[in-house]
């Protein structure tokens, strides 16, 4: 899933809270898909016009042995 937010990339924590809110509906969409993984994609653009910069950055959340869906952190691991 990619949507784009008004947080700036370099703010995790705020970013990470507004992506749970979002996981908590769209997990239900990837498990009647019947997968054991999702992916939300976050881009935040700058200006305004024709020619905009953006940077994004991915949470990817795996469904583990127990059936608990879990977040990937490409910095430290599973949290």
């Amino acid at each position: 899933m990619n949507y784009e937010t008004e947080i700036p990339i370099e703010n995790k924590q705020a970013l990470r809270k507004e992506v749970d809110e979002i996981w908590s509906i769209f997990r239900k969409d990837v498990e009647k898909a019947e997968v054991n993984a999702g992916v939300i994609r976050a881009t935040h653009y700058e200006g305004s016009g024709l020619i905009r910069t953006g940077k994004g950055y991915g949470f990817v959340y795996v469904k583990g042995d127990g059936g608990k869906w879990l977040l990937l952190d490409d910095e430290n691991g599973k949290r």
